[in-house]
């Protein structure tokens, strides 16, 4: 009865003991801190840099509107 016992006891050392050696190398994905991380090799993952804007996305569209609008004004006017 001891020997089963005790195969038992080093099959569950066995398994806790690759469990904590396989559990660093899993990429689990965590929240620290209000922010998600998706793996433990974030620290290592490239920045990306997105430089600050206008906050009208469409500007040069109307800004050329605008000229089409000049131009065709001038040219009802005779002055083109």
């Amino acid at each position: 009865m001891k020997s089963i016992e005790c195969k038992g006891r080093v099959f569950f050392g066995v398994l806790a003991l690759s469990a904590l050696m396989i559990a660093p190398l899993v990429g689990c994905q965590v929240t620290r801190n209000g922010q998600t991380l998706p793996s433990p090799y974030y620290l290592d993952d490239d920045i990306q840099y997105h430089p600050s804007g206008t906050e009208f996305q469409y500007q040069q569209e109307v800004d050329r509107m605008n000229a089409i609008n000049a131009e065709r004004a001038a040219a009802a006017n005779g002055q083109y």
